[in-house]
């Protein structure tokens, strides 16, 4: 049933051994997740078959979103339960199996004497040890000095801030994942550890060849300094981009976190992309029924950022308070949309998200210096005249803005103009006319879209007044009051993919 009037910012959660249960997941959903994301760096596929099955039981209309491990390079056994690193001893990193000490560590990086160089930095275990290459002592071993001391215990995660990998960052492993997923009925891929937009591009060519006919949302997840560097590139390829602030934090100076996730979510704005911004929002709730003030703010100011959606890991996954967790940043979301200062997307003294755009004011973004993100110069948005499609959503996003009691009514075979609309962050509810639940699940990450499903949508001799009739009926039998105006957006002939041609304001409930 169609909720036009509730939270407009998404929520993914994470399924894991606290929330695997049908029950659970019911709750979940009920208290406001619309992406159930399954991360495939922690289980087997008759884990993941039997939980896809149980999210279907549950609800048709919500997402599934797979989480691919990507390439994760690690350190190996040890000769003990744990190491003592000694800031300023030397110790020596190899490719060569063997049981690592505290004079020698093992990398399962084939490539790591010809990747890594001189003055390259290491870290292990989310950076809580870092080392600098020295030198190369021969083809399987490198010299390292430790800059920060600490424990280190065995098969922990590495990363490369400033080397260039030649490791692929879809892996074997992945693409496996990714038949699974295409066969099981996911409806979004995340690709972990992305450096360029060749990464994205290779699984959409991956997923059209073995499945034409099914469609899926591409998620990038930046969490590499590379990312960033190539970010223009990767948010054209996209379909949606990931702030992922995890490995980001580890490559990044973590005081630099906040300007990339504006950096981030301002780029995925400016190529209307839906965003999620991810990690430790509530991480306190792993353990604690109430949140920090620190974790609220972190999250309304990624809204006020120009965020699509805000993601759950751990905390729904392994937390004490899965279904509390939820409900928590639910009533987050809802608080701050309330807000004065929030005017239809976060940006305070504009109707909307186009009209941030025109002005690049207000907040989120617009309190800073636009050269001081170093993005302005590569990314390069150009309006084409003939990008009808593009011209009409900014125009609904605007028109929306002028009327009282008015929502934005979509017509969309695959989803694309309620995206486009979407993307200008309009201050009214966006009701996406789809024909099918697939296309419904595939805007979920979209912020303020709902959905109503019309099968012969694709009809080219169905009439305009047969949808308006639909959504009325729709939005009276949810129980809610029906708006006054619609502003409805299509093409005609209605249905046709890429025809979106028209603008028109309706009377939908106005005496």
């Amino acid at each position: 049933m169609i909720n036009i009037y509730g939270k407009k910012v998404k929520i993914v959660a994470t399924l894991g051994p606290a929330s695997d249960g049908k029950k659970m997941i019911e709750k979940l959903i009920k208290n406001g997740a619309d992406v159930i994301r399954l991360n495939f760096s922690h289980g087997d596929e008759n884990y993941f078959a039997e939980a896809i099955k149980k999210i279907r039981s549950v609800s048709e209309n919500t997402a599934i979103l797979i989480d691919l491990p990507g390439p994760k390079i690690r350190t190996g056994k040890l000769n003990k339960d744990s190491i003592n690193l000694q800031k300023g001893n030397a110790i020596i990193l190899t490719n060569k199996y063997t049981v690592s000490d505290e004079r020698k560590i093992y990398i399962d990086y084939p490539y790591l004497c010809d990747d890594i160089k001189p003055k390259n930095l290491v870290y292990i275990d989310d950076g809580k040890i870092k080392l600098k290459i020295v030198k190369k002592l021969n083809l399987n071993e490198l010299e390292a000095e430790i800059l920060t001391k600490g424990v280190l215990k065995a098969e922990k995660g590495i990363n490369f801030p400033d080397s260039k990998l030649s490791i692929p960052s879809v892996t074997e492993n992945d693409k496996k994942f990714l038949k699974f997923g295409a066969e099981y009925g996911a409806d979004m891929f995340a690709i972990s550890f992305v450096r360029s937009s060749e990464d994205i591009t290779s699984v959409k060519k991956l997923l059209k060849d073995e499945y034409p006919s099914k469609k899926f949302l591409i998620v990038a997840k930046i969490e590499k300094m590379e990312a960033v560097k190539n970010i223009d590139k990767i948010a054209a390829a996209a379909d949606a981009l990931m702030v992922a602030r995890g490995d980001l934090g580890v490559e990044a100076p973590i005081e630099n976190i906040p300007i990339e996730q504006k950096r981030i979510i301002y780029v995925a704005n400016l190529y209307k992309k839906p965003v999620i911004t991810a990690t430790q929002m509530l991480l306190s709730m792993v353990e604690n029924e109430t949140p920090t003030r620190a974790e609220v703010t972190d999250i309304s100011n990624a809204i006020f950022d120009g965020t699509d959606a805000v993601m759950l890991s751990e905390e729904t996954a392994i937390g004490k308070y899965p279904d509390e967790t939820v409900a928590y940043m639910s009533k987050i979301i809802k608080a701050t949309e309330k807000s004065r200062m929030f005017s239809g997307g976060g940006y305070s003294g504009y109707k909307s998200r186009a009209s941030y755009l025109r002005h690049d004011g207000g907040i989120g973004i617009g309190y800073l210096e636009r050269r001081s993100i170093e993005c302005d110069d590569k990314v390069k948005i150009k309006k084409n005249a003939d990008d009808i499609s593009d011209i009409i959503a900014e125009t609904a996003s605007t028109a929306s803005g002028l009327l009282d009691n008015c929502i934005i009514a979509a017509i969309t075979r695959s989803g694309y103009t309620a995206n486009l609309i979407s993307s200008f962050k309009p201050p009214v509810p966006i009701v996406a006319v789809v024909p099918d639940d697939s296309a419904k699940r595939r805007l979920s990450l979209n912020y303020g879209v709902s959905c109503i499903t019309m099968k012969n949508i694709t009809d080219k001799n169905i009439d305009l007044q047969d949808v308006i009739d639909l959504i009325k009926n729709e939005i009276k039998k949810s129980g809610h009051k029906c708006p006054d105006y619609a502003v409805i957006t299509g093409g005609v002939p209605i249905g046709e993919p890429g025809s979106t041609d028209f603008v028109k304001i309706v009377k939908l409930c106005a005496d």
